[in-house]
């Protein structure tokens, strides 16, 4: 199986401190044989919500979020995550696509837009992610989206 997790679980399962921590890792080791998709957009992303993270109170200290983001990074080489390339110009064009067929329904933040973007051009088997939002923006598009609590 094939699987593409969005910014929300990855924190989640990264922070051990996240209020979701417990569900993203259990779901995360139910699924030992897969591989986990990510991105150059991902990324950057999880690795910036990270640093984000350093502005809350209590939140993480900045080494602390360095800590994860190269622990994020050894995933990649030495653990089941792998780096697909999808072509940023055809995302965004199917991001524009979703922004007419959906925007006036569905609420639509710019950046979950371009994960399910993204989603079009990366095999997989499963979207997961815990937005309630970006969800149903994937299961308007047609992906197997799983929902985390």
């Amino acid at each position: 199986m094939r699987i593409y997790a969005d910014t929300s679980f990855l924190v989640e399962l990264l922070c051990r401190g996240a209020m979701h921590h417990a569900s993203a890792r259990q779901f995360f080791l139910a699924q030992g044989e897969a591989e986990w998709i990510t991105t150059e957009w991902t990324l950057f992303e999880t690795a910036n919500a990270l640093r984000q993270l350093c502005l809350q109170s209590p939140g993480l200290k900045p080494e602390q979020a360095e800590a994860l983001r190269r622990l994020f990074k050894r995933w990649h080489t030495h653990g089941n995550f792998i780096q697909d390339t999808p072509r940023a110009d055809q995302a965004i064009r199917e991001a524009m696509q979703m922004s007419v067929a959906h925007a006036t329904k569905l609420r639509m933040r710019s950046a979950d837009v371009l994960h399910v973007a993204c989603l079009e051009q990366i095999d997989h088997d499963l979207f997961v992610t815990r937005d309630k939002e970006q969800h149903a923006l994937a299961v308007a598009r047609a992906f197997k989206s799983h929902l985390l609590p």
